[in-house]
Order: structure tokens, then C-alpha cells, then sequence
């Protein structure tokens, strides 16, 4: 007897340098992130990779794992974290697409914690958690206590790195979510109307194909500098207008419009 799902969670790896879809899999209905994360290592037989995580695969055994699998790990702490009281003073400053960002790190055994100061983000949380404490949905001390770490985000890994460079490797992570945005909107696979597991996976299967080519499409418009005109989208369309005609021996292309040839 089959059960009737109303949500099929994923996990979607992807490379930060080749900017293309790794491995998307099916997760068992009620496991949390965190205890996926070593089974998919392994299923991709990762070595002397760099992962970047959010704060819900805060585990000292997913660390512990991820170090003894040889590969290396960016992690962003809760802003509860213990170690947000560890004294790290920001001595460095960059700007991060016209914000200006102070940057400091600790070394705590192995580990080292990385510290941001983002001005911009103190400023928005501090606007945001008056507006609470105006509305009464937020205790005075509550508020206090948040407003101490407003702007400050802290990482733990395993690499020893400038400030700067950790920021920028984080903040390459957005890559997973415009794969998922585009395998739910432009390639719709989030639509699943599926009977069984075999039918599921299929289905998946087909979709991160599609997502493969999708990406490999938009990296070929990039490096053409066509971003600005075309999308992969676009560009399938105006080839779309080219047919291919084959029967009984008889194969021709039929004529190719200006524009896509330009293309």
C-alpha cells in the first residue's frame, strides 16, 4: 500500500566552480537536513571538497564526519551559539558589493571562528526588532540581548583563510537555491502527481537532466556576454523555430532564420 505524501523533500548538491547540479535525491519523509548530509557524501564519493552550510546542519557530528571524510566545511552558528562570546576583534574591512564588512577571526583548537560586522544589516535588524518591541510581540530584555549581536554573523570551519575570502566562499552558497528556484519554476519538477517511489525518482531524474542542461545553456550565454538579451528560456525558443525533418530515408534541416543563426 502506497501512503499519500503532501511534500517530497530534496537534497540538491551543486558545484560552486563549475556552477552545475551535482546529485538531487529523494529524502525519506521525516528525516531532518542534518542526517542526510554524510549518506549523500558518500554517495558521491566526495574527497578535498569545501561545503558550505547553513545553520541547520549544526551537528558536532556532521563536523566530525565531514572531517574524517577528508573534505573541508563553512558553517554559519546560530546567533545563540555559545560562541558569540568568544572575543574576536573585526581588524579587517572590504567592501562586499557596496557594503562595507569588518571581518575578524579566532583560532579555537583545530577550528577557527570567523566573525562579520555588517553595518548595514545592525541597522535593519535594530529598525526590525524596535518595530517589534513597539508592537509588544518582544520583551525589552529579549530585544536587548538580540540587539547586541545585530549584524554580526559567525562561522565555524576548518580552513584557515583571510576574512575576506571566507565572506566571499559564503556567500557563493545562493548558487543552491537558483538551481531549486529554476527546477521548481522554469523546469517545474516540483509538480509530482506520482504513484510510487520507482516513478518518483524517475521523474527526478528527468528533471536534474533538465537542470544540467539548463545551467550548462546559461553558463554558454554568459561567457557570450548575452545575459542582458537572453535567457536559456530565449534562447530555446528561437530554436525552436528550426525543425528537423526525417522519413524514409529523407533527412533535411529546414531553413534557419536569421536571427537564430546570429545566435
Amino acid at each position: 500500500m502506497e501512503i499519500a505524501l503532501p511534500q517530497v523533500n530534496l537534497a540538491l548538491f551543486s558545484g560552486r566552480e563549475t556552477g552545475l547540479p551535482v546529485m538531487l535525491r529523494p529524502l525519506p519523509g521525516s528525516v531532518k537536513d542534518v542526517k542526510t548530509l554524510l549518506p549523500s557524501m558518500d554517495g558521491l564519493h566526495l574527497a578535498d571538497a569545501i561545503l558550505i552550510l547553513d545553520r541547520g546542519f549544526i551537528s558536532g557530528k556532521v563536523v566530525e564526519g565531514i572531517g574524517n571524510r577528508e573534505c573541508s566545511y563553512l558553517l554559519q552558528l546560530r546567533r545563540d551559539s555559545v560562541h558569540y562570546a568568544t572575543p574576536i576583534h573585526p581588524s579587517d574591512r572590504f567592501l562586499y558589493h557596496k557594503r562595507l564588512i569588518r571581518g575578524g577571526k579566532r583560532e579555537i583548537g583545530a577550528k577557527t571562528l570567523y566573525l562579520f560586522e555588517d553595518e548595514d544589516l545592525r541597522l535593519e535588524e535594530r529598525k526590525t526588532l524596535f518595530e517589534r518591541l513597539s508592537e509588544g510581540t518582544i520583551t525589552k530584555e529579549l530585544a536587548g540581548e538580540k540587539e547586541e549581536r545585530a549584524g554580526r554573523i559567525l562561522f565555524l570551519s576548518n580552513l584557515d583563510e583571510t576574512p575576506q575570502q571566507i565572506y566571499e566562499l559564503y556567500k557563493t552558497r545562493d548558487l543552491v537555491e537558483r538551481h531549486f528556484n529554476t527546477l521548481k519554476n522554469e523546469i517545474r519538477a516540483d509538480v509530482l502527481y506520482l504513484s510510487d517511489r520507482s516513478a518518483v525518482c524517475g521523474h527526478l531524474f528527468v528533471g536534474f537532466l533538465c537542470l544540467y542542461l539548463y545551467c550548462k545553456l546559461l553558463a554558454r550565454i554568459k561567457k557570450a556576454g548575452l545575459t542582458a538579451e537572453y535567457s536559456p528560456k530565449d534562447v530555446l525558443l528561437n530554436f525552436s523555430k528550426v525543425m528537423r525533418v526525417s522519413y524514409e530515408g529523407f533527412d533535411q534541416i529546414t531553413e534557419v532564420p536569421k536571427k537564430v543563426r546570429n545566435l
